[in-house]
């Protein structure tokens, strides 16, 4: 396979176990199908973070599939600023120089994120529950 911004071939590295094929030139890499998922889960290990769409706003692309050479298209990334590559077939995703560590610091701000609104989502509630204990006491 090689590099779809045309530096050469790509070559296997491993990264937190996940074997990747990477350009020594951009840094780019290229992830089968199940690698962006494992990255994430090797990253955070909530399966409520990991769930939900991982690719939003799809626009054409210019850069071919490593695999099958067709135009991959773009996304964002679980909604945010970082625009991924992807085969239309499903080969694959890119990830250009740098993007895999973009793609763990989003992973792990959307865990924090959701920690955070289930923490005040629970202390919502317990402050509910307290108000409606006070004011049923007073109807009494």
């Amino acid at each position: 396979m090689n590099c779809p911004l045309g530096h050469g071939e790509l070559h296997t590295e491993i990264h937190t176990g996940i074997e990747v094929d990477a350009c020594a030139v951009c840094g780019g890499e290229w992830l089968d199908p199940d690698e962006l998922q494992a990255m994430e889960s090797a990253t955070v290990r909530d399966s409520v973070v990991l769930s939900g769409m991982i690719e939003y706003q799809p626009n054409p692309g210019q850069r071919p599939c490593v695999v099958c050479h067709k135009p991959m298209y773009e996304f964002d990334y679980r909604g945010n600023p970082l625009q991924v590559d992807v085969c239309p077939d499903g080969h694959g995703y890119w990830l250009d120089g740098g993007e895999e560590e973009r793609v763990r610091v989003l992973i792990r701000q959307r865990a924090r994120d959701l920690n955070r609104a289930a923490s005040a989502e629970g202390s919502f509630g317990a402050f509910l529950s307290r108000i409606r204990g006070q004011l049923g006491g007073r109807r009494r």
